[in-house]
């Protein structure tokens, strides 16, 4: 269902970086997604760099949300996984992913972590996200 976000005074603005502070979302169904890579179903990374992967995770959030009969407006909150992740341009850039892909007005929150690796290591980015959906 979608959501509705807010931007407490006393927080730091976080929009122009794709994510906002909080959301409160409707009574619905909870949906869990598993953390998505850029991994097709033949078991091969399809995208190469970090924003690459990003956008191919979040497409394949997107496709997991569709076939619970969601879509992207659900998204609550989204856990980045980043593998040897470096604050600055890195940050700039999942921010412009983000923004690219949700926009400014009502992006849903996310956190960025920082990980030693993941399951494979051309696994530049993972991405986990918690829905709610229609009844």
């Amino acid at each position: 269902m979608p959501r509705t976000t807010f931007q407490p005074e006393a927080l730091f603005p976080s929009r122009p970086w794709g994510f906002s502070q909080v959301a409160v979302s409707p009574p619905g169904k909870i949906v869990n997604i598993a953390g998505q890579v850029a991994w097709d179903s033949n078991h091969e990374v399809t995208a190469v760099g970090r924003e690459a992967q990003l956008r191919q995770a979040l497409q394949h959030v997107f496709i997991a949300l569709e076939a619970v009969g969601g879509s992207p407006d659900d998204i609550q909150i989204l856990r980045l996984y980043l593998p040897n992740f470096e604050s600055g341009p890195e940050a700039d850039l999942i921010g412009r992913v983000l923004v690219d892909v949700f926009g400014t007005e009502n992006p849903p929150p996310s956190s960025w972590i920082g990980v030693q690796g993941l399951a494979q290591p051309e696994y530049l980015v993972e991405v986990e996200a918690m829905a709610v959906v229609p009844e």
